[in-house]
């Protein structure tokens, strides 16, 4: 059964009331709520779970307010964090959002929630509204809702080194079962794909997750993972993840956008100079799929010079999306050649 997002186990919410009195020295219910995000009633009854459990926990009175605490034979070590660790933790949290549905997300969720419980007071309320203070903003992610278990299958059979059946759109269209050595999955441009040796392609293939019909775990199949294998060699050459023939490039920039082409690291072989009314990039990609895309992208502000291949494909991409914009023509009836309007059709009952 699918776990629901952002909840907790009532041993797991234990748990960090344990660990929050054990960093932060003792605690009144209100801070212990504030901290966890639950009632005042629910701490009470989770600090009661916890002495009725055997836990060595004491309450003192300090002023008006009455502060839990941990026995100190019962305290242990707690995590230290600085600024900085902190706010990089919570940014690779926001990164990972787009993994909603698959159980990563509700993990890292579960990860942070006990990281928040082992911070220090002051710790904690220098972290409040971090993840409105750090946000991701990127392409359009792929949606996974109902891919737990499949990810969990994949990650499982990773681990272990075991193979997967699976199904996959792009083969025998979508209904033709085989078997796959799993060797990575990755992440790109928030999407996952599964990376290793299809015995049905007899060759390293690397499949979308959201193509994928079918997956199941072949428990107890082992393969033997290969040494000389590196995730590197799956976009070695590429401009993205799909690859192709090696192809030189060369790609006019206009001086509109050429300080934006100028800052980033497009891909390892790029050079880049000035020309008269902007930049010339050049590069060495193997497959011109993604390339093509990137360079549609910069509209009139980018004119690939070569090769006269990938140009034409270019100028015939840009013709049938200008004839999509082309007004069309209003049907008007023609009239008679003696200009008499044509009778008026009745209308069938």
């Amino acid at each position: 059964m699918t776990r629901q997002a952002g909840s907790y186990s009532q041993a797991r919410r234990l748990d960090q009331v344990k660990a929050y009195l054990n960093t932060t020295g003792g605690a009144t219910v209100y801070e212990i709520a504030d901290r966890l995000k639950i009632s005042v009633r629910t701490a009470i009854r989770y600090l009661r779970a916890l002495e009725e459990g055997g836990e060595r926990i004491y309450d003192e009175r300090e002023g008006h307010q009455k502060v839990w605490r941990l026995m100190p034979s019962a305290r242990h070590g707690f995590v230290h964090l600085t600024t900085a660790q902190m706010v990089s933790l919570y940014l690779s949290r926001r990164v990972f959002d787009f993994l909603e549905g698959t159980g990563f997300k509700e993990d890292l969720d579960e990860v942070f929630g006990q990281l928040e419980s082992a911070l220090k007071r002051k710790q904690f309320s220098a972290g409040k509204n971090l993840d409105k203070k750090l946000f991701d903003v990127n392409e359009a992610p792929y949606r996974y809702e109902g891919r737990l278990e499949d990810v969990n299958d994949i990650i499982t059979a990773l681990v272990r080194e075991e193979q997967l059946d699976i199904r996959h759109g792009s083969v025998g269209r979508g209904k033709k079962d085989f078997v796959i050595d799993p060797y990575t999955l990755l992440v790109y441009k928030k999407g996952l794909y599964l990376a290793g040796f299809s015995h049905h392609h007899q060759g390293l293939r690397t499949f979308a997750l959201d193509g994928l019909r079918k997956v199941q775990w072949k428990k107890g199949a082992r393969f033997e993972y290969p040494a000389d294998y590196t995730p590197a060699q799956l976009v070695e050459g590429s401009f993205g993840l799909f690859g192709g023939p090696k192809t030189r490039v060369r790609i006019f920039f206009s001086e509109e956008v050429s300080r934006f082409v100028r800052r980033r690291q497009w891909h390892p072989s790029q050079t880049i100079k000035s020309v008269p009314g902007g930049i010339e990039l050049v590069l060495e990609v193997r497959g011109t799929v993604e390339l093509k895309s990137w360079v549609l992208g910069f509209g009139d502000k980018a004119e690939v010079l070569e090769p006269e291949t990938l140009r034409s494909e270019i100028s015939e991409e840009l013709g049938r999306a200008l004839a999509r914009y082309r007004p069309k023509l209003a049907r008007v009836p023609l009239l008679p050649k003696n200009g008499a309007r044509p009778p008026a059709q009745e209308k069938m009952p």
